[in-house]
């Protein structure tokens, strides 16, 4: 799922370059990569110990992963809006909204097969 995300925000990209300025391309990448590394980085912590392991030791990687995601989630929006300097912040948001919505799209398909 995250490797369709992250093809989804490769091709918005590629699309808002042909279409219209940086200022677009900047903020609709920015905002999908907001979700993405961090769910990646979820991803990494949480199964980083096998079912078969004790249930408070993958608990506490779980829960680790989590926090790390919502850090890592606000740094990346922080230090996009200070160092960008072109950057359309409303249209980053919508970029993330969208990126959101395809992965609770796709949980949502998953869980009714």
């Amino acid at each position: 799922m995250l490797i369709f995300e992250a093809g989804t925000i490769a091709l918005c990209g590629l699309l808002f370059f042909a279409f219209t300025n940086l200022e677009y391309v900047y903020s609709v990448t920015l905002g999908g990569l907001a979700f993405v590394v961090p769910n990646v980085l979820f991803v990494g912590f949480s199964l980083r110990t096998s079912t078969t392991d004790s249930g408070n030791r993958t608990l506490v990687w779980f829960f680790l992963g989590e926090v790390i995601k919502i850090v890592t989630t606000i740094m990346i929006f922080a230090i996009s809006i200070i160092l960008v300097e072109p950057l359309n912040i409303g249209m980053m948001f919508v970029s993330y909204g969208f990126v959101l919505m395809m992965n609770l799209t796709g949980l949502a398909i998953m869980m009714k097969q």
